[in-house]
């Protein structure tokens, strides 16, 4: 239960302020191209310490990794407050990103020594998602969100002091293999490539959705439709191939970006959105449960996973931000339609089933 309300809490304060931070960037005077350059560095910083922080897990204590990233989560997040400008908000976002990757790959690596479903604790995260943009929805105002979002993160962390450390495998790790990344090269590719084109989308929906029509208010209860879906379908993935799972998510991908290019009003993305919260469960799920089951190095798997969510944070955001800036929100919509479609072709090409 610990588990899960950790999993719940640490996806309700990342996603509770997340969803605003196109429209305070703008507030700020930020142009599009510079908000995507501040959930640029946001993704940057999540890829280096997902990374770092993978391995770390895999050598040293689980519980001390997962304690740790809580409570740096609970004081970057809590900086957010204090953002005035759009460089120091990409300054705190930086910080805000670095804290994210830091535990993400030691829970899922305690969730699978301890014989549990990954697909059911996963959903815990759809729920604090859907909870995160009701709050947003509700609350509007991102300076009370990113307090709230570090308090959530405090009783997360009271959850992680209260954990057991668990018996596991002495795994020998180290910091700069790459040996992980190369055997799982397409897995880690292809969900590079699919969520670049959705983070692209990410990066302005607020703002396209504001186009159409939604108040902030419709833009949180829109956005808590695509998690509230990933909460059920996420608890019912076990016992589904994983490659067959991964497959469907990235097709699933190119009818849900596609499908909001011809949206007549804010009210039609809601079809979209569905499709799009079944295509990230299957995603996700899919490929979490692949890279465990066929490496040792269980947290470090995960981690390189957290890093390409972390990569395309970036590169999706700068896609996103210039995409818009030059050409509008439509050219964004396209282009992750087309990566998805590439995202398919890389992994039946390159995933080749390798057990280390």
């Amino acid at each position: 239960m610990r588990l899960n309300t950790i999993q719940f809490l640490t996806n309700s304060s990342y996603m509770m302020s997340i969803i605003f931070i196109p429209l305070f960037a703008e507030s700020l005077g930020a142009t599009y191209f510079e908000i995507g350059v501040i959930s640029a560095i946001f993704g940057a910083t999540s890829l280096i310490s997902s990374f770092i922080f993978g391995k770390a897990a895999d050598i040293h204590r689980l519980k001390s990794v997962i304690v740790l990233g809580l409570l740096v989560s609970a004081i970057t997040f809590f900086l957010q407050v204090f953002a005035y400008d759009p460089l120091s908000l990409a300054i705190a976002r930086g910080f805000a990103g670095f804290s994210v990757g830091m535990y993400p790959a030691a829970l899922i690596a305690y969730v699978h020594y301890q014989k549990r479903s990954i697909g059911k604790f996963s959903s815990f995260g759809a729920l604090g998602w859907m909870i995160g943009f009701l709050l947003a929805a509700l609350i509007g105002n991102i300076i009370y969100l990113f307090a709230l979002s570090s308090l959530f993160y405090c009783f997360a962390l009271v959850s992680a002091l209260r954990m057991k450390d668990i018996e596991r495998p002495i795994i020998h790790v180290t910091y700069f293999s790459i040996a992980t990344f190369t055997s799982n090269i397409g897995t880690y590719l292809s969900f590079f490539v699919r969520h670049s084109g959705a983070v692209a989308v990410w990066t302005i929906f607020p703002l396209y959705l504001t186009s159409l029509g939604a108040s902030k208010f419709w833009i949180g209860v829109i956005y808590a439709i695509n998690p509230a879906v990933q909460f059920f379908v996420m608890r019912r993935l076990d016992g589904y191939g994983n490659e067959r799972l991964i497959v469907w998510g990235h097709l699933l991908s190119v009818v849900a970006f596609a499908s909001y290019i011809v949206v007549p009003n804010y009210l039609f993305v809601i079809p979209g959105m569905i499709i799009v919260a079944c295509s990230w469960s299957f995603l996700y799920v899919g490929s979490n449960q692949l890279l465990v089951e066929r490496n040792i190095d269980k947290a470090t798997a995960a981690g390189l996973l957290n890093s390409m969510i972390g990569g395309a944070g970036v590169t999706g955001a700068l896609i996103g931000g210039i995409l818009s800036q030059f050409y509008g929100f439509v050219a964004v919509l396209i282009g992750a339609s087309i990566l998805s479609m590439v995202s398919v072709v890389i992994f039946t090409v390159f995933d080749r089933p390798k057990t280390q």
